[in-house]
């Protein structure tokens, strides 16, 4: 028998502590190895996903694309007349109705969520208070959510000095 403290025993344990830290250097080189494989898998599905985004995103507007180019070309190759003019609009806003665009209805009270008021006049019995008098801009919705608020003349209570409506350009016009 040796004793714990004898060159052999210490030789036996530092063996298995070499034996051991192998086993450990072994274990924490493979779980890095596979540490690197899924984190390059990760990356590989998140580039495939947007790739993917953007195949669908282009389909998407490929389609509205290709249909309000049909109704430029009308626009662009026939005589223009008010009639051709309607029409392309007509068209256009039918592609758009299709993709869930869609105008606001401007036969109801002004509602400041979906309207935007640029010029008022004094509220009548035929114009009540809160009623849309004029549309000067029709406003769109897209999936149910505001795009673009209808700009309106709405009639008010009191004296209300008519608001003149501004000719310049609206930077959120598009």
């Amino acid at each position: 028998m040796t004793a714990p403290d004898s060159p052999a025993s210490q030789d036996t344990a530092l063996e298995d502590i070499r034996t051991e830290l192998a086993n450990l250097t072994d274990l924490f080189r493979r779980r890095l190895m596979d540490d690197k494989a899924r984190n390059s898998l990760y990356e590989s599905l998140q580039e495939q996903v947007r790739v993917s985004q953007d195949l669908l995103r282009y389909r998407a507007f490929e389609s509205l694309f290709r249909e309000t180019l049909l109704a430029i070309d009308r626009l662009q190759s026939e005589p223009t007349t008010r009639e051709l003019v309607e029409s392309a609009v007509e068209e256009l806003l039918e592609v758009f109705a299709r993709r869930t665009l869609l105008p606001i209805d401007d036969a109801e009270d002004f509602d400041p969520r979906l309207h935007e008021a640029v010029g008022t006049i004094p509220a009548t019995e035929r114009a009540p208070a809160g009623s849309i008098v004029a549309v000067h801009r029709t406003g769109y919705t897209l999936d149910g959510r505001l795009l673009r608020p209808t700009q309106v003349t709405v009639a008010a209570a009191g004296n209300v000095a008519d608001v003149s409506v501004s000719q310049e350009p609206d930077d959120n016009e598009g």
